[in-house]
């Protein structure tokens, strides 16, 4: 369920221009931008669904699951694809005097900087992606829901933007901050796996090399019961046998010698170790989807 959520979510914020319907465990989406359904392939409405079973009842609908074909097509779509847009944001002086938050927009300068993006979190064989949007005026990050306001596109005329590299680096320090928090279940949990397939590997090669050690132990005992037989024995046929069975049994602790198998062993074992490792690392790939400034006139 949280799975989906996330995506959904993903989802929504992506197609966020779009119209929209979420009816029956189906989300709708129309009036997709042309240069998106080109990158695809595939012209809208897409039906989104989230579990088989709807996908079975819905025609012509995508399912949305780990690593479903629009999730991976989205993340493509995005990588790289930074961008700029301008806004002035249509506020009523009046919701500016009832609201606290909207009173920052009557302090400093009129620019407000939103910087959106895309995280990828790859581990094991899942994929997961993220969007964090983060909003900052005068150098401070600051906490109101720009979408819940009406815009219309700005005009440069409008506006002196300055260098926004400060407000860039600001939101990079913020969203690593954000990221820590979203990625610290995922990190314990990969830790509990990881320790236990390490746990499993070393159970493993250590009972491989105590069964060398016992195996190297019980021919050179064998070795030893068998020259004492012999000192026992009178008659020549049995002496003969006994001694044809230790040089069998030399040869056999020899081999076992000189193939080092506690070396051999122990190399696998760092191997498979890494290979663990390797395995259930975290790989976070950040992207800048797009630059919103917002403005408004006083």
């Amino acid at each position: 369920m949280k799975e989906t959520n996330m995506s959904k979510k993903f989802l929504l914020e992506f197609f966020k221009d779009c119209k929209i319907e979420d009816e029956n465990e189906v989300l709708t989406i129309s009036s997709i931008p042309v240069d998106f359904e080109d990158f695809v392939g595939k012209k809208g409405p897409y039906k989104f669904v989230f579990d088989v079973k709807t996908h079975e009842r819905v025609r012509d609908s995508e399912p949305i699951m780990q690593g479903s074909y629009f999730l991976l097509s989205i993340r493509d779509y995005l990588e790289n694809k930074g961008q700029t847009s301008l806004l002035e944001l249509k506020i009523d002086p009046k919701k500016i005097k009832l609201d606290k938050k909207l009173k920052l927009l009557n302090t400093g300068s009129n620019l407000l900087y939103e910087f959106s993006f895309m995280s990828n979190y790859q581990y094991l064989n899942n994929k997961k992606q993220s969007i964090n949007k983060i909003l900052i005026k005068d150098g401070k990050i600051i906490d109101i829901d720009i979408s819940k306001i009406k815009t219309q596109r700005g005009d440069q005329k409008d506006v002196i933007i300055n260098n926004s590299t400060e407000q860039y680096e600001l939101a990079k320090n913020k969203l690593e901050e954000t990221i820590k928090k979203e990625i610290k279940p995922i990190k314990e949990n990969l830790k509990i796996k990881l320790n236990k397939e390490l746990l499993r590997v070393k159970d493993h090669y250590s009972k491989r090399i105590r069964e060398k050690d016992e195996e190297l132990e019980n021919c050179a005992n064998k070795i030893k019961m068998l020259e004492s037989k012999r000192k026992h024995t009178s008659y020549e046929r049995d002496r003969n046998i006994l001694a044809r069975l230790i040089r069998e049994s030399i040869e056999r602790l020899d081999m076992l010698k000189k193939k080092g198998y506690r070396e051999r062993l122990k190399i696998e074992e760092d191997f498979q170790i890494k290979d663990e490792v390797e395995k259930h690392a975290l790989s976070i790939k950040n992207n800048l989807m797009n630059v919103t400034i917002y403005y408004y006139k006083n």
